[in-house]
């Protein structure tokens, strides 16, 4: 694992929920979707950054483990059940494409197997859904 810090990882993630294929939409709000205009709601996504805890280190470095909280946003319009699927869908191929990013596209981060979730809610009150990926990421840090 390279340098890096818990800001570079999230960029990254970040990187891979706005590019192809998934071309999602970050909300204004890096803490809630409230800030978000409901016509833009549909795939408009945020992402925190949870510190885990560190698991090791070096001469200035530490080997962090920290977790990566992805919420995406789709809205129900009169197909809950495609909604329900498309969240599904988002979970898994967004679990890929970060996995892919940090083992072969210079993320410089590795996903463990353990620690990753996912929940789906919907709020009666809101017009969308939403999914919560965790996924728990290693890497180097700079002291």
């Amino acid at each position: 694992m390279a340098a890096n810090r818990a800001e570079l990882v999230w960029a990254r993630v970040n990187s891979v929920c706005a590019s192809a294929p998934f071309d999602f939409i970050q909300a204004p709000s890096p803490f809630s979707f409230s800030q978000t205009p409901t016509g833009l709601i549909d795939r408009a996504f945020r992402i925190e950054m949870e510190e885990a805890g560190v698991i090791g280190g070096l001469s200035y470095t530490e080997d962090r483990t920290d977790l990566v909280h992805i919420w995406v946003a789709r809205a129900l319009a009169s197909a809950p059940q495609d909604t329900y699927r498309s969240l599904l869908t988002d979970a898994t191929s967004l679990t890929a494409a970060v996995v892919r990013d940090g083992a072969e596209l210079g993320g410089d981060y590795d996903v463990p197997d353990d620690g990753r979730g996912k929940t789906l809610e919907h709020d009666r009150t809101n017009e969308f859904a939403l999914l919560r990926l965790t996924l728990p990421v290693n890497y180097e840090a700079a002291l």
